[in-house]
């Protein structure tokens, strides 16, 4: 069976207190443990319902209902608009920060897309300046070969340096250049020896061509066609 009171007094560091029965000289024992809801402190003059019971030989309260807690909430569900208007009384000032929050929001998106931009662009300008740079040392490669082949003339292509980080040593070109003129002298001089012979002709009138006057001058004695002694022969004949 229910008993109602109210809360005569409570000691919150110890979380037990006394209710008063109306009708009772004697005040009636609780802890903060049989209370439904304990996040809400016990207040002085609180109604309260509850069933009297006995612990280790005392009396005291258990299964308790508060009943003014009760009826707050009852009154919250009975007044719904009431308490709605209670929450929307906050909601202007959220209102109020939204429109700026939003401007915020599009001013911040625009400056990191401004700078992804920027970043972007200066990568292009950094390829493009890369890609220039190595046309231009292809260019002067080129360069540099092309002054190479000039200057020592028609060499074999493996002497040369594709790179222009080489460059032939002027002993060495003028030396191969000798040997080339050397051998062309001595290939010319073979070619002669095998067309021409001595057969005792040693007159220019006798002679059908300078190569042939040379030949007879050189390897036939006894001719007489270098009246100078200058190592030309028959110089009026062949106009030399």
């Amino acid at each position: 069976m229910f008993t109602e009171g109210k809360i005569k007094s409570y000691i919150t560091e110890r979380g037990f207190g006394f209710i008063s029965i109306q009708g009772e000289s004697k005040d009636l024992f609780f802890h903060i443990k049989d209370f439904p809801n304990k996040s809400v402190e016990p207040k002085i003059g609180e109604n309260l319902k509850f069933r009297i019971v006995e612990d280790n030989g005392k009396l005291k309260a258990d299964q308790i209902v508060r009943l003014d807690l009760k009826q707050n909430t009852a009154d919250l569900e009975a007044h719904p608009q009431q308490s709605s208007y209670r929450n929307n009384s906050a909601s202007p000032r959220f209102h109020e920060r939204s429109p700026k929050g939003r401007i915020f929001t599009i001013v911040g998106l625009i400056i990191i897309a401004v700078l992804a931009m920027l970043v972007y662009y200066k990568y292009q300008d950094y390829r493009q300046a890369q890609q220039l740079k190595a046309q231009q040392l292809m260019q002067q490669q080129a360069q540099i070969v092309e002054q190479q082949r000039k200057a020592l003339g028609d060499l074999p292509d493996r002497v040369l340096s594709e790179q222009g980080q080489r460059h032939l040593d002027n002993t060495s070109s003028q030396s191969l250049r000798a040997e080339v003129i050397n051998g062309a002298e001595n290939t010319q001089a073979q070619v002669t020896t095998s067309q021409f012979k001595c057969d005792g002709r040693i007159h220019c009138s006798q002679m059908r061509s300078y190569e042939e006057a040379v030949f007879f001058l050189r390897n036939c004695p006894g001719t007489q066609m270098d009246g100078n002694n200058d190592g030309e022969p028959c110089e009026r004949q062949f106009r030399r």
